[in-house]
């Protein structure tokens, strides 16, 4: 879907005694809203990704403390049999 912005026309003082006007353009104040409220969605989904980030990395670093304790235990229970 295409949308259209065309520039925004004003006519302004040229000089401080007034005697002359220049016409100069502006971006459309939509135009303004639409890229505000893009930043914003973008921004949101970013963050959300280095949200989703630190949960894998925090169930990585999780899944290897648990295995570490898991091998902790077995080596233990085998040093228990062994003296037996």
């Amino acid at each position: 879907m295409k949308f259209k912005y065309p520039r925004q026309r004003k006519t302004v003082v040229a000089d401080n005694a007034g005697l002359g006007y220049k016409e100069i353009h502006e971006i459309n104040p939509n135009l303004r809203y639409v890229i505000d409220e893009l930043n914003q969605l973008c921004q949101r989904d970013q963050i959300e990704m280095e949200l989703k980030r630190k949960i894998l990395d925090d169930l990585h670093h999780l899944k290897g403390v648990v295995s570490h304790k898991i091998a902790e235990i077995e080596s233990d229970l085998e040093k228990l049999t062994r003296g037996k």
